[in-house]
């Protein structure tokens, strides 16, 4: 299978794949003996489900990936150690990293999450469970009196045995999946901490400048009445002035709530409430980065490393496996052997029983369709995914390169440029060579272009959060961020 500038190959460790066709299963059942002797040891056994119930693995995955630590909270002393870890953090001024380590601790919606693991466990426990015999018994009453006839009966479905390794190998793919899946969540976790961070310190920021553009508008409004009182603007002047200061008080307003939705969204992907709440953050977004993000083979890497393709990949042995088993069952998906014990005049006849139902009309075909389609069905999905995540790829590097190529030029140009302009219009407004109003407005342009300047670097981090978590093998939302209000 084939994808622009990639070739993505799926192997399968159970089955081998013919068009058409489908999976054929390389398992053989040659020995009815053993299997009877495999099942009476696993009578003999108690199964249960592991508390841990593959977390390590998913740890394990997240240290690789981010540097971070995870807690299942199960209430053990683990978890009071993640809160003094979570309560230490808070204390500080919050970075990046402080906020996504605090929601690895603390968000109740990934512990949630977590359970997938212990359902995901629990069927894989399931599957190596033998189906419980089934006991039957019946009484009889003859006409004229006498006796009752009495039958007794306990069968065990025969073929649950034979087909148990099936059935594990399905519920351990599902398995494997499931914790890439928690994995994934974790990741997703953190990429969404880092976007709602960097929004979070640029509506602060886009909020002073808000401010000052306020401060401004009064000020040229405190000089316009000045000016209108002496006769020396009209009144129309003045109503706009007054505009102008009424439309920058309300951006203030409007700036406070982005600032508050913003903080109460982080609060939500932390895991916060109450006194925890009060937590800082600087006040300013970071200048550019000086550690850039190597960009090589951008797109061979992001394919490498997604956790999306490796969960479909899964999904697609899970299905061939589950193919595999629907064929081996097709048309015998059922072999109950027993007793049966009769009593009749007082003498009891005892004897083997055997029940299957006769394949004559349902051969397995609708299931065994089914699965193909599935399975074919996701490996288009797997092609397609690829695809698109070389897309996202090259689309997040061009956000990334051009932002902080226009934040330099932002830094390098514009705004040296224009705080040159503010200051020769203050030297010209001395020497009254220039009226108040022109003296304003270029200091309205220099705020101007300072929240330009916000928006390319709050772009900037934004697009670098969105590569760092293609590169540790998610996704991101390629939704535009900013659309709208909230």
């Amino acid at each position: 299978m084939a994808s622009t500038g990639q070739n993505y190959r799926l192997e399968y460790d159970v089955a081998s794949y013919e068009p058409g066709i489908g999976f054929k299963m390389n398992m053989r059942i040659s020995n009815i003996a053993a299997a009877a002797a495999l099942a009476g040891s696993l009578l003999t056994g108690c199964a249960t489900v592991p508390r841990d119930s593959g977390f390590s693995d998913v740890e394990q995955t997240v240290s690789d990936r981010l540097s971070q630590r995870i807690q299942w909270r199960q209430d053990s002393s683990e978890d009071r150690a993640a809160d003094e870890a979570v309560a230490a953090l808070l204390a500080n001024q919050l970075d990046k990293n402080s906020a996504v380590q605090i929601a690895l601790l603390n968000n109740r919606r990934l512990q949630a999450v977590y359970e997938e693991l212990g359902m995901a466990r629990a069927g894989l426990v399931q599957a190596g469970l033998l189906r419980n015999p089934v006991f039957g018994a019946s009484i009889g009453f003859t006409e004229g009196g006498g006796s009752p006839d009495l039958r007794f009966s306990i069968v065990q479905d025969f073929l649950s045995i034979l087909y148990m390794p099936l059935r594990k190998r399905v519920a351990e793919s599902e398995f494997a999946a499931a914790k890439l899946r928690v994995s994934g969540a974790v990741i997703d976790l953190s990429g969404d901490v880092g976007a709602a961070y960097y929004a979070l310190q640029a509506a602060r920021q886009m909020l002073e400048l808000r401010r000052q553009v306020a401060g401004a508008s009064a000020a040229s409004l405190d000089a316009a009445r000045r000016l209108r009182q002496a006769g020396n603007i009209t009144g129309l002047d003045l109503d706009n002035e007054q505009a102008l200061f009424i439309n920058a008080r309300l951006d203030v307003e409007a700036a406070k709530v982005v600032v508050t939705t913003r903080r109460e969204h982080l609060n939500r992907l932390m895991g916060l409430s109450g006194a925890t709440i009060n937590w800082r953050i600087a006040d300013r977004l970071p200048a550019l980065s000086t550690d850039r993000l190597d960009l090589k083979l951008l797109e061979a890497r992001a394919v490498e490393s997604s956790l999306d393709l490796a969960i479909v990949r899964q999904d697609i042995e899970t299905m061939g496996r589950r193919l595999g088993f629907t064929r081996a069952s097709a048309l015998v998906p059922e072999l109950e052997l027993g007793a049966e014990g009769e009593r009749e005049e007082g003498a009891w006849d005892i004897g083997p029983e055997i029940a299957f139902p006769i394949p004559l009309f349902d051969q397995g075909q609708a299931r065994i369709a089914a699965a193909r389609s599935e399975v074919n069905r996701l490996r288009r999905i797997y092609v397609a995914l690829a695809s698109e995540i070389e897309s996202v790829a090259r689309a997040t590097r061009k956000r990334l390169v051009t932002a902080r190529r226009m934040a330099g030029e932002y830094e390098r140009v514009a705004l040296p440029l224009q705080a040159r302009i503010v200051e020769q219009t203050q030297l010209q407004y001395n020497a009254m060579q220039l009226g108040v109003f022109q003296l304003l407005a270029s200091f309205e342009r220099q705020i101007d272009v300072g929240e330009r300047y916000v928006e390319t670097l709050r772009d900037y981090w934004l697009a670098r959060n969105d590569l760092e978590r293609i590169l540790n093998g998610r996704m991101p939302d390629t939704s535009p961020i900013f659309e709208g209000t909230e």
